[in-house]
């Protein structure tokens, strides 16, 4: 408080303006953090609940690990199940994502991939099990 005494009068108001910006980025940057950590991610796909849907397939994966890389950043960033799987015929990995509910979310995801820098992407029907051929845009058979 000593030091408060000796400055200018200008001295002061400078300080004054300082620190008030200060708890104003402060704030700005406290109120982005909570809102980021509240809301949802926006456009996560859909994931399909009976397992009737759209699965998005990364084939040619050589190693595990970036396999295992893929997998996790698709399941903390997108939020839907990833599975990896061996491919006995290429010695590589294969990414299995969904399934997903909307053809559209599938299309979008696959066009993220490509844009990512993986070209060997591709989109499957998904059949719930015991079924051979089901389309997810249509009503269960009875």
């Amino acid at each position: 408080m000593k030091a408060l005494r000796h400055l200018h009068l200008k001295d002061k108001q400078a300080l004054a303006a300082f620190l008030g910006l200060a708890l104003l980025s402060f704030l700005y940057f406290a109120s982005g953090i909570l809102v980021t950590y509240v809301s949802s991610p926006e456009g996560s796909p859909e994931l399909a609940k009976d397992g009737r849907g759209f699965t998005v397939r990364v084939v040619g994966i050589q190693t595990f690990a970036v396999a295992e890389k893929l997998r996790v950043a698709l399941q903390e960033q997108r939020q839907v199940q990833a599975a990896i799987e061996s491919e006995p015929a290429s010695q590589g990995y294969l990414i299995k994502i969904g399934p997903l509910a909307k053809r559209k979310d599938a299309e979008k995801l696959t066009d993220d991939l490509h844009v990512s820098g993986y070209d060997r992407v591709n989109i499957v029907e998904t059949c719930p099990p015991g079924i051979v051929n089901c389309n997810p845009n249509s009503s269960p058979e009875n």
